[in-house]
């Protein structure tokens, strides 16, 4: 097994007002390493709970509301029913909502998943992949899901549904479901070794800086806290007003015993427009 090594991670959460939630696990016990950023919006409990449940749900079913408790794997379907069970959890409590972006990294493969617009890069080789899509009520196949429902995608200085939200999917957000979906977009694949960092940011960060930006100045920091500080710097610089919460992960120890050259991804599990 693939050990990752201890202080991988600096997370930096930014603004004492901020709505969102952060955690970052190294599970001893099923060999996972797992971050994440939750971006909270109408109040800051559904943020709070996501970050709470939904990892611990993917990899142990804990709690009643995960359903399964045993026979979990690290599959893209598993995932799946812990972003579900974790929206069903924040509906019956909050009327808030959040955006969600997780990585997890297990023996040199991969999940990454997002529903809404926290967005998880990579450096790859020279260059940057995006790992997630941000989840905009513009895009075609989100207005056409949308629309499908019987909603409307409104512009009120950005796309929003029902004229409310600036984006698709999340989880909680009670009263603009369905419309709103929690169904997450995962890819899985496997790292290679010139994968050497990852940053999962919300859109604080993304509204002024593209992925290419945000990597190159993270690959310029002489380390993850001091990459995610720089990072929070521009984007403030950049006219950002939203809350900033960035997590910077260093993987060059990690992915130095990869058997691939490049991070290759082997499947994406979407089933946000199986229902429309």
């Amino acid at each position: 097994m693939m050990d990752i090594p201890y202080g991988m991670a600096e997370t930096i959460g930014f603004r004492s007002e901020m709505e969102d939630a952060h955690a970052v696990r190294d599970d001893e016990g099923c060999g996972v390493f797992s971050a994440e950023v939750c971006d909270g919006h109408s109040g800051s409990l559904a943020a709070a709970i996501a970050a709470e449940m939904l990892t611990p749900c993917f990899l142990h079913g804990e709690g009643a509301a995960c359903g399964k408790t045993a026979g979990r794997g690290f599959t893209p379907e598993d995932l799946r029913d812990a972003y579900l069970a974790t929206d069903r959890y924040i509906v019956a409590r909050t009327t808030s909502g959040t955006a969600v972006g997780t990585l997890y990294l297990r023996e040199g493969r991969f999940l990454a998943a997002n529903a809404g617009d926290v967005r998880i890069v990579i450096g790859d080789g020279a260059g940057v992949l995006n790992l997630t899509v941000d989840h905009k009520p513009d895009l075609p196949a989100e207005r056409a899901r949308i629309e499908g429902l019987g909603g409307r995608v409104v512009s009120y200085d950005v796309p929003r549904v029902q004229g409310l939200l600036s984006m698709s999917r999340s989880l909680g957000d009670a009263p603009l479901k369905p419309y709103l979906t929690a169904e997450p977009r995962i890819a899985e694949g496997v790292l290679g070794r010139g994968n050497d960092l990852a940053i999962i940011a919300c859109d604080g960060l993304w509204d002024v800086l593209t992925s290419e930006e945000a990597v190159a100045i993270a690959r310029n920091a002489a380390g993850p806290g001091e990459a995610a500080n720089r990072l929070q710097t521009r984007a403030t610089e950049r006219g950002s007003m939203d809350n900033i919460t960035v997590v910077v992960l260093d993987l060059k120890a990690y992915t130095a015993r990869c058997e691939r050259e490049r991070l290759h991804v082997s499947r994406v599990l979407d089933r946000a427009f199986s229902a429309t």
